[in-house]
């Protein structure tokens, strides 16, 4: 039995309250909760970036990041939304006399870690997940090795689904990270070995199949078959489309396919623009999106110039505004990023058989040994042109439930869903609405009818400044502002036909977990509200 650790007065955890202790001889912090007057103790790290969960908030039972907003149930620790993968450690808690006493195994002193193994790994606490039964003949088949694919794997699963699960991949890799890729990988601080979202132990004692390096090519739905590149087809029972995006690669820009031009969508993309910068003096990014923006933010280093074009004047402009905008810009150009704005490309130019330079129509000529491609991707959707009326933009319509045709669920970059907020038809390419589509979809296809719900939430990290941003936007009529955006430090509520649609903020975490709360329940302030003076802290 473990020994009983005393660790704090009753009084130091008021009701409804996430307080975090240490233990003694430098043991691990321990996270305590009271919630409905019971006491619930916990590993104090999120498990998914290692957050300081006693940051976070105590929302309806639920105890919610305040980096990521992975969520986890107060009675248990269980997961009940992404992006942790894992359930939050929970110990052995009791109260009496006054003081709170825990019980802390071991292996709880390994606070998670960004850059670390996956948890699977090192110790972190697996959900209760089944394996297959030879007694269930269905065949489930996940097209898709991202986020929503890897979490519906892991969904059907949990849910005691006991048949054949196959996740099929364009890529020759399990499942992993790609929210790193722009960030801590091509920074050089994340390390391959701690990309994967799991390791091939993990799907092997799960019994769920990966195929890998598969391309699919046609979809018959009649005989509910997937056709493959090189291999055979396969039958499912149910079937669930999550392939992701496929980056914009100029192909009628001159000069698009000299070696040196590269994009980012991939590890392997992100390995090759590793070893291409390792020399690279000078580094040109065309487009001004989250991933060029990021790669800027990545790549600058001592000795290395980078310049980033954008249609925009400010980045960001049609996203999240130009005040915003116009900080990110700040941001960047203090760090040394140069900015070339309202710019078109006219030509790539290329001298011995690689990349050389970037031609501008305003006849500027900007210097290049390594140009990045920033300029969004689209639904790889092209094998699914035989069976679906695709929207112009490549996407697939699915219903409230993800659900696009009869045993067929979409999920993640190519889906456009009704919004719960709005019912507006949307297509959101964020990762942890991949994830929870993945969550959702899986249900549903066991048959459980679960409408998607939940707001949608995003982040970005520059330079080491976070920005949080959940609802969805694509026009408004005005943006309210509190704080200072210039001293990023800020609340900005944006507003379409007088309601509240969307939020971006930086550090302003407790707030933003709030805002998404209500967001999602409908439950905002008015515009109005705001205008007159409501401080968000104190709703």
């Amino acid at each position: 039995m473990l020994p009983e650790i005393d660790l704090t007065d009753s009084a130091s955890l008021p009701e409804g309250e996430l307080c975090a202790f240490p233990t003694p001889d430098n043991g691990p912090e321990v996270l305590l909760a009271r919630h409905q007057g019971q006491v619930h103790a916990f590993a104090a790290r999120c498990p998914h970036y290692g957050a300081p969960l006693a940051k976070g908030k105590l929302v309806e039972g639920r105890i919610i990041c305040p980096w990521h907003h992975a969520c986890f149930q107060v009675a248990d620790g269980t997961l009940c939304e992404p992006p942790a993968l894992d359930d939050l450690p929970a110990f052995a808690v009791r109260e009496a006399d006054n003081r709170i006493w825990v019980q802390v195994p071991p292996a709880a002193d390994r606070p998670a870690d960004p850059n670390a193994t996956p948890t699977a790994e090192v110790g972190g606490t697996l959900p209760p997940l089944e394996a297959a039964s030879p007694a269930d003949e269905r065949t489930f088949v996940l097209i898709g090795g991202g986020a929503a694919g890897a979490f519906a794997a892991q969904t059907l699963r949990q849910e005691g689904f006991g048949g054949r699960i196959v996740v099929v991949s364009a890529e020759d890799a399990v499942p992993y990270d790609r929210t790193k890729l722009s960030k801590a990988y091509l920074a050089g601080k994340a390390k391959p070995a701690a990309m994967p979202l799991r390791t091939h132990g993990f799907y092997e004692r799960h019994t769920v199949e990966l195929l890998l390096a598969a391309r699919a090519t046609g979809l018959d739905l009649a005989k509910r078959e997937v056709t493959f590149e090189n291999r055979p087809p396969l039958h499912y029972d149910q079937l669930l489309l999550a392939p992701g995006g496929t980056p914009n690669l100029l192909p009628k820009l001159p000069g698009h396919d000299l070696p040196g031009v590269l994009p980012l969508r991939t590890q392997a993309d992100a390995d090759a623009l590793l070893a291409a910068t390792k020399d690279a003096k000078q580094v040109v990014i065309i487009g001004s999106s989250f991933i060029g923006m990021e790669a800027a933010s990545s790549l600058l280093s001592e000795g290395r110039h980078v310049t980033v074009i954008a249609q925009e004047k400010v980045p960001f402009q049609r996203v999240l505004g130009p005040e915003i905008g116009a900080m990110f810009q700040a941001l960047h150009q203090e760090k040394g990023v140069g900015f070339e704005v309202e710019a078109e490309v006219t030509a790539l130019l290329g001298a011995a058989g690689h990349v050389t330079g970037v031609q501008l129509k305003s006849g500027r000529l900007l210097p290049a040994d390594v140009v990045v491609l920033g300029v969004g991707v689209r639904p790889a959707t092209d094998f699914l042109q035989a069976a679906f009326q695709l929207e112009k933009d490549g996407g697939l319509v699915v219903d409230a439930y993800l659900q696009a045709a009869p045993h067929v669920y979409a999920a993640g970059d190519i889906a456009r869903f009704p919004l719960a907020a709005t019912g507006q038809l949307t297509r959101i390419e964020h990762w942890r609405v991949a994830q929870q589509h993945g969550r959702v979809a899986a249900r549903n296809m066991l048959g459980k009818q679960e409408k998607f719900v939940a707001a949608p939430f995003f982040w970005t990290q520059q330079y080491g400044k976070s920005l949080r941003y959940a609802g969805h936007a694509e026009r408004w009529d005005e943006i309210i502002y509190h704080g200072d955006v210039a001293k990023q430090d800020f609340m900005a509520f944006y507003v379409l036909d007088e309601q509240i649609v969307a939020a971006a903020s930086m550090n302003r975490d407790a707030d933003m977990i709030y805002l998404a709360e209500l967001l999602g329940q409908g439950r905002l302030p008015t515009p109005a509200a705001l205008h007159e003076g409501m401080q968000w802290a104190a709703l």
